[in-house]
């Protein structure tokens, strides 16, 4: 992790710095309806904080794959997108049950304020595909 002023960020993708906890703060900020509200309110920052220490042995693409296109964009209900992921950087020298197990468990350990963004049925349906995937079920 690299320091930037007083913020952590987490990695850089084509250039652009990406702060995930700053990510998420707008994402709070544009879904209050009160311009009064702050965003600490709709996520807890060391929830955000420790899920994502858990990804910082991954590259930068992972993670947004991950995070971005997998949990934010419910791209983990296409089997398609897992075994294209898993067979690609990070997860190529693992077992696909190993991919698997690490991917189910990074998105059911998905913090409360993240998860009400997502749609439930389909972050429901993301952590069913990954724990039969995974063989949790």
């Amino acid at each position: 992790m690299k320091r930037n002023s007083s913020l952590i960020t987490h990695c850089h993708l084509q250039g652009k710095e990406f702060d995930p906890y700053q990510m998420f703060k707008s994402k709070c900020q544009r879904l209050s309806w009160s311009s009064v509200a702050e965003s600490e309110v709709f996520i807890d920052k060391q929830a955000v904080i420790e899920w994502f220490a858990t990804w910082s042995d991954y590259s930068d693409q992972t993670l947004k794959s991950v995070l971005v296109d997998g949990i934010l964009d419910s791209q983990f209900n296409n089997i398609t997108f897992i075994l294209t992921l898993i067979q690609e950087g990070d997860f190529a020298t693992m077992t696909s049950k190993q991919a698997y197990q690490i991917l189910y468990e990074f998105v059911i350990n998905t913090p409360k304020g993240i998860q009400e963004w997502i749609d439930e049925i389909d972050f429901k349906m993301s952590c069913d595909v990954l724990a039969l995937l995974s063989k949790n079920r």
